[in-house]
């Protein structure tokens, strides 16, 4: 079998066994909850004690339980194979296939439909079995096995036939605790990033609230109310319809840079806001040589607002709230014109603009990090699983 390029040694520096191809019915127990037993002893409840985990409860690693269904009252004398145990690997089956999460407690779960339940025998780390289901070795299985139909899905049969790398538990131990480490930095890293984000909506609100002030000698009154077509020039769509997957400009729409073009139509910093769609009321800032589609409007900019102080104002307004429709949510821009806006003094909007940009370049800063973090787990998966 192929070697892994990176290697741990035991405490005595020698190198260990090699490793060994195993199916993963070999080394496991691998079940489901039948049909039969779902619909004769399981009983759904929106409160209770006892959780049912189904496919949407296991997501990135980790179980989801902010929606969850309770089985209280079902007949769990019938259901003891589905009953779920500390480390436990569970893994989405149908549908969403190849969501992993390990449990983490007894007497507290059984399986739902379409999530299989992988029990290891004693020569396996159970979070080892994790990071084997995090590499391109277990996807290379499932793209195997799938079957193509309008809901993809695997059967327990072939489950068990996953070709899994195996060394020997020494060594699975070492590498299971080494890749815990840089998924508690990136776990940090992340929650950083959440702080950070929470804060900045604090301080959107208390800023925009007038709560906090940034006056000085020159700017010593209070906010003045504008209607948004009064601070700048003018609201209008993209046209752009037309853009390749290479040139020297960027073609924004409602979902970031669609494209590029070698010609562009803007040269200024600007608001573009998402007009149709999913993301209909999302602010954008965009600075240089650009293009816009067309289902993008773009604000032109005046000299009578700080174009950073209107982003952080629109943001913390949320646009969404003026979107209408369901089958295409929609936002106008002569709804947008309407808005009122509170701004102080041109000096004020400065400061004020300055330093909540300050605050989103540390969490810019710490997303970079999590993306090199990121990078650094997906390039040791690669290595170590092969």
């Amino acid at each position: 079998m192929n070697v892994p390029k990176l290697r741990f040694k035991d405490n005595n520096g020698n190198d260990y066994p090699q490793w060994k191809k195993q199916n993963l019915g070999n080394i496991s127990d691998i079940t489901k909850l039948a049909g039969f037993e779902f619909t004769e002893y399981v009983t759904y409840q929106d409160s209770g004690n006892i959780i049912a985990l189904r496919g949407l409860n296991v997501k990135n690693n980790t179980l989801d339980l902010s929606d969850v269904k309770y089985i209280d009252n079902s007949d769990f004398s019938k259901l003891s194979r589905s009953k779920l145990y500390i480390n436990d690997l569970l893994f989405t089956y149908v549908g969403t296939i190849g969501e992993v999460a390990l449990i983490n407690q007894n007497d507290k779960y059984y399986l739902a439909p379409n999530v299989c339940r992988i029990r290891h025998y004693d020569n396996v780390n159970a979070i080892y079995l994790l990071y084997i289901f995090n590499s391109n070795i277990i996807k290379r299985e499932i793209y195997k096995y799938l079957t193509k139909s309008s809901q993809p899905a695997l059967s327990m049969e072939n489950i068990r036939k996953f070709k899994v790398s195996l060394p020997c538990l020494e060594e699975q131990n070492k590498i299971a605790n080494f890749l815990s480490t840089v998924d508690k930095k990136i776990s940090n890293i992340e929650d950083i990033i959440t702080n950070l984000e929470n804060q900045k909506k604090g301080l959107l609100q208390q800023t925009f609230s007038q709560k906090i002030r940034f006056k000085d000698e020159n700017c010593k009154n209070s906010y003045t109310s504008y209607h948004l077509h009064n601070l700048i020039k003018d609201i209008k769509s993209g046209n752009n319809k037309e853009r390749t997957e290479t040139g020297l400009y960027p073609v924004y729409g409602s979902m970031g840079i669609l494209g590029y073009n070698n010609n562009y139509v803007y040269n200024f910093t600007s608001l573009l806001i998402a007009r149709v769609g999913i993301n209909a009321g999302k602010v954008s800032l965009v600075t240089g040589k650009y293009d816009v589609s067309d289902n993008t409007l773009i604000i032109i900019p005046s000299n009578k607002v700080n174009i950073y102080y209107l982003y952080y104002y629109l943001i913390n307004f949320n646009l969404n709230k003026l979107v209408f429709g369901s089958g295409q949510p929609l936002i106008k821009a002569s709804e947008l014109k309407k808005i009122i806006i509170q701004a102080p003094c041109l000096e004020e909007q400065t400061k004020i603009a300055d330093f909540l940009s300050a605050f989103d370049r540390k969490i810019d800063n710490q997303k970079a990090q999590l993306e090199h973090w990121k990078q650094i787990k997906k390039g040791l998966l690669q290595q170590m699983f092969v």
